[in-house]
């Protein structure tokens, strides 16, 4: 999907013998300055990314992308209904990330930014709905179980059940609990940056994810699906 978006940016044999070792000496010296780039890439925070990003630094966008596209493509198909409006909100949501970078200041955790964004694009998209919608269970395919090469057909056709019971769960929850538990699930924000995504108290967030917990508990329960939360 990156490919997708448009990011701004801030004669001898001897003779030939020399030439070639030049270039060589050249493109490991490219490779070596990539490895250590992309290796620090990978210890900088989310912020540091951020900032990187605003000065130019394309290769920040991209780690920043990589971090975080499944988990917030995931946050929209628990919420939507249907595969391509998940991906449709996602790319709109990247979108106003590089709009909105000329102003970013790092007050906040970037992931609190990031889906306080998503969020946005998920509230714009229920008002021209004009009702709630429903979970995807079809398009589900970023969720897969980890893979076990000891797996029996039976074990695997056993997870894959469970997995779509416990969406079917999931999916059976007021908007207001599922939001705040796929933001725990999906992102594993505190209760504290959850807060500041929605922009509502600590202590209500706290609630949501308590009560929407126990539902879920006692729907798995009523429906007698065997999943362990």
């Amino acid at each position: 999907m990156l490919e997708s978006l448009t990011l701004k940016s801030h004669d001898g044999a001897g003779d030939v013998f020399h030439k070639r070792s030049s270039v060589t000496r050249s493109n490991e010296t490219f490779n070596s300055n990539q490895q250590r780039q992309a290796s620090c890439s990978d210890q900088l925070s989310d912020e540091a990314l951020m900032v990187g990003y605003t000065k130019g630094n394309m290769r920040a966008f991209e780690q920043l992308y990589l971090r975080h596209k499944n988990p917030l493509l995931r946050y929209f198909l628990r919420q939507v209904d249907g595969r391509a409006t998940a991906e449709e909100l996602f790319q709109e949501t990247w979108q106003s990330v590089i709009k909105g970078s000329d102003g970013y200041q790092v007050s906040a955790k970037f992931t609190t930014w990031l889906y306080h964004m998503a969020r946005n694009k998920l509230i714009d998209h229920y008002r021209k709905q004009g009702r709630g919608e429903v979970l995807s269970l079809d398009d589900d395919t970023d969720m897969q179980p980890v893979a076990n090469s000891a797996s029996e057909p039976e074990q695997q056709l056993n997870e894959a059940q469970s997995k779509q019971q416990f969406f079917w769960a999931l999916n059976q929850l007021p908007l207001v609990q599922r939001e705040v538990l796929v933001l725990k699930i999906e992102s594993g924000m505190t209760v504290q940056d959850i807060a500041e995504t929605i922009q509502d108290d600590a202590e209500a967030v706290k609630s949501r994810l308590r009560y929407a917990v126990q539902k879920l508990k006692q729907l798995i329960n009523e429906a007698k699906l065997e999943v362990e939360l």
